[in-house]
């Protein structure tokens, strides 16, 4: 039985509709979730309808306020208001000041998602480069990898999923080879979401995603594929 305490912990930063569905179906899987929102009556809004979920009034770029909210012990930081630099700003404090594993940030200019990259943000996701790595994953029709579910300037979400990684079964996360600037950002398995730790053992079936900055999709199959 998962305690409160073994609850992998999301606090996210943003209260409209992508923030508001991210942190439903978080609580929905068993996730602890804090979502910061600066208008306090749509806090308030969202308190009610997703009753689990912790909703605090406040900006989450500045560092003050985001000191009260438990980063700390935070193992993803999402920023998905709708500004890209308030998004930049939060992610920069998650990972400098509060030393908070990963950072994933809603990128709404494609142009920015560079800037993100070279500012340190683990996962910078643009909606318009989303939607152009699914219709180029579709019209690919690649059997061994999945889909490339994030494609922007040198960065993609690769989907590999098993019997391709059969030969990774029984191995920790950490032995895993991956290309230079690559990461595994999330693994599936059964359905759900589980957080990469390094030691986290690979099991029959399971799906990992990879972030690639490079986006040598190619290189990333090869290197999982065994």
């Amino acid at each position: 039985m998962t305690t409160a305490q073994d609850r992998p912990y999301v606090l996210i930063i943003g209260g409209g509709k992508v923030g508001f569905y991210l942190a439903r179906h978080l609580t929905e899987r068993d996730y602890e979730v804090t979502l910061v929102e600066k208008d306090p009556e749509r806090a308030e809004r969202i308190e009610q309808l997703l009753g689990s979920v912790i909703v605090m009034v406040g900006d989450g770029d500045e560092m003050e306020f985001l000191g009260k909210t438990g980063i700390e012990r935070a193992g993803v930081v999402v920023a998905c208001t709708g500004d890209d630099e308030d998004n930049l700003i939060a992610c920069q404090l998650a990972k400098g000041k509060f030393h908070v594993p990963r950072t994933i940030a809603r990128v709404n200019n494609p142009v920015n998602v560079r800037v993100f990259q070279a500012l340190g943000v683990d996962a910078p996701i643009s909606a318009t480069e989303l939607l152009m790595g699914l219709i180029e994953a579709e019209l690919g029709g690649s059997e061994m990898v999945k889909g490339v579910a994030v494609k922007s300037s040198g960065a993609a979400l690769v989907d590999v999923a098993l019997p391709n990684l059969s030969g990774l079964a029984g191995q920790r996360l950490e032995k895993v080879k991956l290309p230079e600037g690559a990461l595994v950002v999330c693994i599936v398995r059964d359905g759900r979401a589980v957080p990469p730790q390094p030691d986290e053992v690979i099991q029959e079936q399971d799906e990992l995603i990879v972030y690639s900055r490079r986006l040598d999709v190619e290189d990333v199959r090869r290197s999982l594929t065994v």
